[in-house]
């Protein structure tokens, strides 16, 4: 009875937020996407509610989020807003519904446009609100990376504009199945560490917490879960969340036709 209760309340919070409008722009409070939440059972049911026939607009609040697609123009991608999302967006084979499971599909092609400073498109949400390392600081998601060529980063914990563009960390899976965390050694970029958390087979379903907490880094896979010490040099920095589908080995031109990287999404959320 007290598990259910506790269920209850979280969803309750959630709910309150995101209809509440928090999480929008860089005025404070919490972005949610779908009703799931770092609970395993609230993430089970929302997976399970998921239309088939719905864009992911409709399965998902993504009010939060700015989509960024590997379409447009080199340093110049073609990018959705979080209003645009909800109105029913889709960009098949970049970004749809999965008709036999209601999945989001964010699919990243082996070629295709770049943001300025990156070597690789995407498809990939970009949080739009920007948050302090104070309080705790969490993206959940369920998911399954069902092809990739070499490794794609499905999550990272980006620095905020002052602030060189340069990740603190990115939650990558390769090829192999192995779940890794990638991260940088100072804010400047440059140098990094690279750590395996797990193995989790292509095509398995799984759900992933990225956290940060004062300098403490905590990566969630499924049990298994792992803490790493962010560097001084990011200390003082405003952050964002992004979750998605990243192609570390993807590459600008002409975007291609078909995917290269397929990432479904089952549930998402944020809370601050």
């Amino acid at each position: 009875m007290l598990s259910k209760m506790k269920l209850l309340v979280v969803l309750s919070v959630m709910l309150c937020v995101s209809a509440c409008g928090g999480g929008g722009g860089s005025s404070g409070g919490a972005a949610f996407a779908s009703a799931a939440s770092s609970s395993s059972a609230a993430s089970s049911s929302a997976a399970s509610s998921l239309s088939t026939s719905a864009p992911p607009g409709s399965n998902f609040n993504l009010s939060g989020f700015t989509l960024q697609l590997p379409t447009g123009a080199s340093g110049s991608v073609d990018t959705k807003t979080g209003a645009q999302l909800a109105a029913g967006f889709t960009s098949p084979p970049y970004f749809y519904t999965d008709s036999s499971d209601g999945a989001m599909v964010m699919g990243d092609p082996a070629h295709g446009w770049t943001t300025s400073g990156s070597l690789h498109p995407r498809t990939e949400f970009r949080e739009t609100f920007e948050w302090p390392t104070s309080g705790i600081n969490v993206l959940n998601a369920t998911v399954a990376v069902t092809q990739v060529p070499s490794n794609t980063a499905i999550a990272q914990i980006f620095q905020a504009p002052p602030a060189p563009s340069k990740p603190l960390c990115e939650l990558q899976v390769t090829s192999g199945g192995v779940v890794k965390l990638f991260l940088e050694s100072t804010n400047l970029g440059g140098t990094s560490t690279t750590t395996t958390i797990t193995t989790v087979p292509l095509g398995t379903k799984f759900t992933y917490a990225l956290q940060l907490s004062g300098s403490t880094i905590t990566v969630t896979i499924n049990s298994t879960s792992q803490t790493f010490t962010m560097d001084s040099s990011f200390v003082g920095e405003n952050f964002y969340f992004k979750a998605g589908d990243y192609d570390q080995s993807a590459v600008s031109g002409t975007p291609d036709a078909t995917d290269a990287t397929i990432v479904k999404f089952y549930a998402l959320s944020i809370s601050h």
